[in-house]
């Protein structure tokens, strides 16, 4: 069972930013299920590990994209990600200290809830404005 599940409304109508949201969700989900399912802690912790490395690339891959693009809000943005990726960072210090005391549902509550508050509050304002500046240059062609 997904602990959160995708749709369109997560899309900001850029291909591979949609498609690495859609990954992590895919990451969120597959952490949540090998846990549920009684799982072995290594198994666990490289779907936490490749979750931590996923994040960070995405978040390279979004900042520059923004850096690209002009987007004004780009400091902004990036200090929410790197606030966001030292929270995932910690949480992955907090399994590998002590794998048998880890709060999931900590994790899970803070993941689900993380991503989608950031696609669709923060990402979509990106979002408005890639669409607003392509539409502005078709119109200039």
């Amino acid at each position: 069972m997904a602990i959160i599940q995708w749709s369109e409304d997560f899309k900001i109508g850029e291909k591979e930013i949609d498609k690495e949201h859609w990954g992590l969700f895919a990451l969120i989900n597959d952490l949540d299920d090998k846990r549920a399912q009684g799982a072995g802690e290594s198994s666990i912790k490289s779907t936490l590990m490749a979750l931590v490395a996923y994040v960070d690339v995405h978040f390279e891959h979004e900042e520059r994209l923004m850096e690209e693009t002009g987007y004004p809000d780009l400091e902004d943005h990036k200090k929410i990600h790197k606030a966001l990726g030292s929270r995932v960072d910690r949480f992955r210090v907090d399994y590998e200290g002590s794998p048998e005391a880890f709060d999931y549902v900590e994790l899970m509550e803070f993941l689900s809830s993380w991503l989608s508050e950031h696609i669709l509050r923060v990402d979509m304002r990106f979002s408005e404005f890639l669409k607003k500046q392509r539409a502005e240059t078709k119109a200039e062609a």
